[in-house]
């Protein structure tokens, strides 16, 4: 099924690759995840929050991107993205004061509240800088760097595909070895669950 997500992406990069046309690289990339979503609804007959969420950015920039045929709009669905998950945890942690990592993840790894609130925080303070990263790469390129709006938009393009991925993958890892380190029985019990599944 990771492959089946994965595949509109492709589309999306591969079609830009070759025409160097963000306009009709988006055109695909909504095309290529309403069936992606379609066969994964009939494969398994659900769809998860988080893909219903992400389907949703894609259609909410795509569409305007495509009808207004301004590229500039779907580069602003990474930092919005981001800028909700930040939101959504300052809401939950500081607002109704309901750790969201807590809530979904305590019974599998039973951390102390303050690592629990620890990752709130790093992570709200990653995904706005995240965010503001987006910005400066997919606008402010060619004054930085003296290079092509051209060139500014294919290294945007491959940050968007892969460099953003990477960047949060890196992240998250290093949360996770400092976790083992400070918890190291707590993430051998979440591990050993996870091994089970």
């Amino acid at each position: 099924m990771q492959l089946l997500e994965m595949l509109p992406v492709l589309a999306w990069y591969l079609t830009y690759y070759y025409t160097k046309d963000l306009v009709l690289s988006t055109a695909v990339i909504i095309g290529s995840t309403i069936v992606s979503a379609g066969i994964e609804w009939i494969i398994k007959k659900k769809l998860s929050k988080m893909q219903i969420f992400l389907i949703a950015a894609i259609l909410l920039f795509g569409i305007p991107t495509v009808i207004f045929d301004d590229p500039a709009i779907i580069k602003w669905k990474v930092t919005v993205v981001n800028f909700i998950f930040a939101l959504t945890i300052f809401i939950f942690q500081y607002i109704i004061r309901i750790n969201p990592f807590a809530l979904f993840l305590s019974k599998e790894l039973p951390l102390p509240m303050q690592a629990y609130n620890a990752l709130g925080r790093y992570l709200m303070v990653y995904f706005v800088l995240a965010g503001l990263l987006n910005i400066v790469i997919a606008f402010y390129l060619p004054e930085l760097f003296n290079i092509t709006e051209e060139r500014a938009e294919a290294i945007w393009v491959d940050y968007k595909t892969f460099y953003n991925a990477i960047l949060n993958s890196i992240v998250i890892l290093i949360y996770v070895v400092v976790l083992c380190i400070r918890y190291p029985e707590a993430m051998k019990k979440f591990s050993e669950s996870k091994t089970k599944e």
